[in-house]
């Protein structure tokens, strides 16, 4: 009886001891990740003397040293969960790189330097920070992760991680070595959330304001805003978790508007590879349009190529260049004109969109393949592999892009047209068209464009892109469902039918919801902004906040001119318009409980 007491007192208090030493590990990790941001923040934002060289190179030792402890503490107690995780033998392959760094800084450093000098590559400043910041962003998703099981509305935590981005975002671009002379904190705050929100609005212009490492890091913001934060977050925590618990699999779920909890990884995996690959294609046809051509050589190519296809894929619209696509240097690169249209366009179909392309390529593929080795000996079809969603979508953004053009090229022809040959016309028309679905690229000045234009500018931004997207406006979806409930109303008819599909209610509440919601807070932000920006007509005010709720980016010169209350609305609006305006009034409205019973009906005057 005494040696059973003695076994459960020893498994207890090394149960307790293995609580307290995994504490410890988390704890040292985490802090080495949070001053390892720092570290980077300092060496890349300012400008600093040999001493303190110096000291960031001590510190680079001191932060390996504590990655190194707190991970192998966390390897011996955590075994077992550690060899379940997706991505292992790379977490062991990035754990050797660390012991190798520190074996060629620390342990081992003059049996390297001497007997194998082709590893020196390890000791490079560039390349530790490189593993530092590896480190640090997977540890600090796996501890942001663990926030989804907590009870925390999806549409709260969503909001959250957006704010917390452009707060991020805006203390960087303060940094010394960001912009050329300095920048205000509210510019700083409108930057980056315009960046972060993909809207394009900007109260400085980005091209003599900021240095490389600003644009850099305005490009990481576009990046992170386009793709989603918490679709960055979790791949790294889904990667580098053994497991993660139901209650963080279903807000993940709600957050990727999938339908089912498995396979999630499978579907952020998908998100970024898809992302990544358009963008890179579009990078490489971008620098072969523009080779040759800007001042700062081949250096300034690539980086113009890159940022302009991410700024293009996440319907950002911000540009390196002062005077946007019409600066003299692109003004007549019809090419890039079209490249820059159609990442726009894929961008803001949403990844459903494409996805479910993709599943119809896999079948027609499967089957023709299956047909030529004679497993099979015809087509065999499969119903409805393109959902209403899709069909939605495609014949909504086909007809916008089109009528858009049409229309763009017959209201410009004498005006921003005239002068240029036919292909140059029908460039700058196509690209008119397409960057009112919430891109935001300019291809003339907005001010000098026709009143009719400018009215076509309005219903496309209002309208937006694609949900599931990096563009935003009411959606096209929601549109459509609204029109065809409108008809249905007039007619008489109580359901709402796409294609042999009825439309549920739930769907038609939304749609009409976001509607009144998108209005009233348009209203309610021109309002406030004739109140602080005197002089300012009306529809310039519209303009801008439409541009601001709708992440578009396209202004009529007027963003500069915002006073500080007006910074402040547009910066709001823009925030609410990227996580949406339904999803925003969700994250603070309390969740209703149905009840079990109804009240007569009574109809009102309409």
């Amino acid at each position: 009886m005494d040696f059973k007491h003695l076994q459960f007192s020893l498994r207890m208090y090394w149960a307790n001891m293995k609580g307290l030493l995994n504490m410890i590990a988390e704890g040292i990790i985490l802090i080495a990740s949070i001053a390892t941001l720092f570290t980077l923040v300092y060496q890349f934002g300012f400008k600093y003397s040999v001493h303190v060289t110096h000291m960031l190179e001590t510190s680079r030792i001191y932060l390996l040293l504590a990655f190194f402890t707190g991970i192998s503490l966390r390897y011996i107690l955590k075994f077992k969960e550690i060899i379940q995780e997706k991505l292992l033998y790379l977490d062991i392959g990035i754990y050797f790189f660390l012991f190798a760094v520190l074996s060629g800084k620390v342990f081992f450093k003059e049996a390297i330097h001497q007997s194998l000098p082709y590893l020196s590559f390890l000791t490079e400043p560039l390349f530790i920070y490189f593993l530092l910041l590896l480190l640090s962003v997977i540890h600090l998703s796996r501890q942001t992760f663990t926030l989804l099981q907590s009870h925390i509305k999806p549409s709260f935590l969503f909001l959250l991680s957006f704010v917390f981005v452009i707060l991020v975002g805006s203390g960087l671009l303060m940094l010394p070595n960001a912009t050329v002379h300095g920048i205000h904190f509210i510019d700083a705050l409108f930057i980056s959330t315009t960046s972060v929100c993909v809207t394009g609005l900007t109260t400085v212009d980005v091209a003599t304001t900021f240095t490389q490492t600003g644009h850099i890091i305005i490009m990481f913001l576009i990046q992170i805003g386009g793709i989603g934060v918490m679709t960055f977050t979790s791949f790294f925590a889904l990667s580098f978790m053994g497991h993660s618990s139901f209650s963080s699999k279903l807000v993940l779920k709600d957050m990727l508007n999938e339908d089912r909890i498995n396979g999630l990884f499978r579907v952020i995996l998908n998100i970024l590879f898809v992302t990544l690959f358009i963008e890179g294609v579009g990078a490489y046809l971008i620098y072969m349009d523009v080779k040759g051509s800007l001042p700062g050589g081949m250096q300034e190519e690539v980086f113009y190529a890159v940022f302009h296809a991410v700024s293009a894929f996440c319907n950002a619209g911000i540009s390196t260049l002062s005077g946007n696509m019409y600066d003299p240097l692109v003004i007549h690169k019809y090419n890039l004109h079209v490249w820059i249209s159609l990442l726009i366009i894929f961008g803001g179909l949403g990844f459903p969109i494409v996805f479910n392309y993709l599943k119809l390529l896999r079948h027609l593929l499967v089957n023709s393949f299956k047909i030529l080795i004679g497993q099979q000996k015809h087509y065999i079809h499969t119903p409805r592999i393109i959902n209403i969603n899709t069909y939605i979508v495609m014949i909504s953004t086909l007809a916008l892009l089109a009528g858009g053009t049409v229309f763009y090229y017959l209201l410009e022809m004498n005006n921003t047209l005239a002068g240029l040959p036919f292909r140059g016309q029908l460039a700058n028309a196509f690209l008119g068209a397409t960057t009112p679905r919430t891109a935001g690229f300019c291809v003339a000045d907005m001010s000098s464009l026709t009143s009719g234009t400018l009215m076509l500018t309005l219903i496309l931004m209002i309208i937006g892109a694609a949900p599931m997207s990096t563009g935003g406006g009411l959606k096209v979806t929601t549109v459509c469902v609204a029109l065809l409930t409108a008809r249905n109303a007039a007619r008489g008819k109580e359901n709402v039918e796409i294609r042999k599909r009825e439309i549920s209610r739930d769907t038609i509440r939304r749609a009409f919801a976001t509607i009144v919601f998108y209005f009233c807070w348009l209203g309610l932000a021109v309002w406030l902004l004739s109140v602080t920006e005197k002089g300012a007509s009306v529809f310039t005010l519209t303009f801008e906040t439409v541009s601001a709720l709708s992440t578009v980016g396209l202004s009529l010169n007027f963003s500069p001119m915002l006073s500080l209350p007006g910074k402040l609305i547009i910066i709001f609006t823009m925030l609410v318009g990227r996580i949406g305006i339904l999803t925003f009034f969700i994250s603070f409205s309390k969740e209703y409980k149905k009840k079990n019973y109804t009240y007569p009906q009574e109809n009102i005057l309409m």
